[in-house]
């Protein structure tokens, strides 16, 4: 359900959410090892997949949650590379 600029929270933004902080983990091994690292985003993979099967969650909504999710993310890097504080010749 939308209200006004927000998506009301679903469970399908839960798995999404889990999804890219285990993606996060993994490829940010700064307070663990690789290996830790990588049994951390396991962990959470394994909670998003709880979600989504005690949820129910319906694959259709899954998918169209993480293309949206892919989107605002890319929009956030774009958003910081091209920040005048990140061009230091063009400022």
């Amino acid at each position: 359900m939308t209200t006004g600029n927000s998506i009301a929270e679903n469970p399908a933004q839960t798995v999404v959410f889990l999804e890219t902080l285990a993606a996060i983990v993994q490829k940010s091994p700064v307070a663990y090892s690789a290996d830790a690292a990588a049994d951390l985003a396991a962990h959470i993979r394994g909670m998003a997949e709880t979600v989504t099967t005690e949820a129910r969650v319906d694959p259709g909504t899954l998918d169209t949650t993480r293309q949206y999710a892919a989107l605002d993310w890319h929009n956030e890097i774009v958003a910081v590379l091209f920040a005048a504080e990140h061009r230091p010749g063009l400022h």
